[in-house]
This record gives C-alpha cells, structure tokens and sequence, in this order.
C-alpha cells in the first residue's frame, strides 16, 4: 500500500502541473447559450482576499491550518483540514504577494468504494456544468504503469470564465490488493 501511494504521489506530482498548465479554450459559438457565471472560489470568497483574514475565517469554520509551504511562481500554499463537507480530506489555499489566488480541494475517504467516487466525479461535474456552462475535458486515459500490476486512470474536465477556471480531476492507482483513489477540485485566477 506504502508503495502504491509513493507512485500515486510521483504520477501527481508530475501529473497536475501538466493538467494544470492553461489549455486554450475553444470559443463557443452559440447564439442561444447563456453567459457562465463569473468563477468565484468555494466558501463565499473573493479572487484577492488577504490570507490572514482567510486564517481567522478558517479558524471560525472550525478548521486548522495544517502547514504552510513555498510553492511555484513565488506562491504561499497554506493546507488547511478539518473543514465541514463529507469526504473533504483537506484544502489548500494558495496565496501570491499574500492575496488568494488558487483554492484546491481534495476529496478522499478510505472507507469510499470505487462507486463512491465515481458519483462524487459525476455529481460534481454536473454542478460546475450548471453553473459555468460544458467544460472542455482535458484528460482521460487508463494504464497499466510499473512491474507490479498498477492500473492508472486520470480523468479531468475544465470550466473557463473571465479570469479564472475550475478543473475537476479523478486519480486512481490500484493493484489486485489496494487502491488509492481521489478527487480534486482546482479554482484558479489568473
């Protein structure tokens, strides 16, 4: 299982800044379409807002500031846990020049069956979709990686909207014996 989770972390870590990288969005051409909704990040925050009023609002909510880490583009991660919502394993806030520019949200649960998660995907996408209009999907693709049998699957979609995007990624590594599965939920301003 120790294995498995150190080749899902590895496959992550060069997985999500590919999936992460601006993909260019199809322009829609329908008179009849609606206008997507301007992408805001989740719990009622602002593009912007100062981290240590985020803090004190985590703390209020009840969370716990987790740690805090230097990330990519001279950005400040501050992982938070213990937010109310089921199977919300943690959220990571990222910060640029000390303003909120990025909320990821991670969704795992042990106890979760494949099924579980696969109507999670599906009930988030659906939500988002709602809200922001058809997402353009920007990966799918299941293999077998390594001698040990590992069936890798990724699946991710993409909302854009003024300033900012949504992505939704599902990522599961599993072997006859274990599995490690997880969704995430990226809110990104430019």
């Amino acid at each position: 299982m120790k294995r498995l989770r150190r080749l899902a972390r590895l496959t992550l870590v060069f997985l999500c800044p590919a999936l992460c990288v601006e993909v260019t969005a199809r322009a829609q051409s329908s008179a009849a379409a609606p206008v997507p909704a301007e992408i805001k990040p989740p719990f009622n925050l602002k593009w912007g807002e100062p981290s240590d009023r985020l803090e004190s609002l985590i703390v209020g909510a009840g969370g716990k500031v987790t740690g805090r880490r230097p990330v990519r583009g001279g950005r400040e991660a501050i992982e938070v846990s213990g937010l109310p919502q089921d199977g919300l394993k943690k959220t990571v806030f990222y910060f640029k020049l000390g303003a909120l520019t990025g909320v990821e949200l991670v969704y795992q649960t042990e106890s979760w069956a494949e099924e579980r998660y696969d109507a999670l995907m599906s009930d988030m996408r659906r939500r988002i979709s709602d809200r922001y209009g058809d997402g353009q999907q920007i990966a799918r693709r299941t293999e077998k990686v390594g001698v040990n049998n590992v069936t890798q699957t990724v699946t991710g979609y993409k909302w854009v909207s003024g300033g900012a995007n949504v992505q939704l990624i599902y990522f599961s590594a599993s072997d006859p014996q274990n599995a490690y599965r997880i969704v995430s939920v990226h809110y990104n301003a430019y």
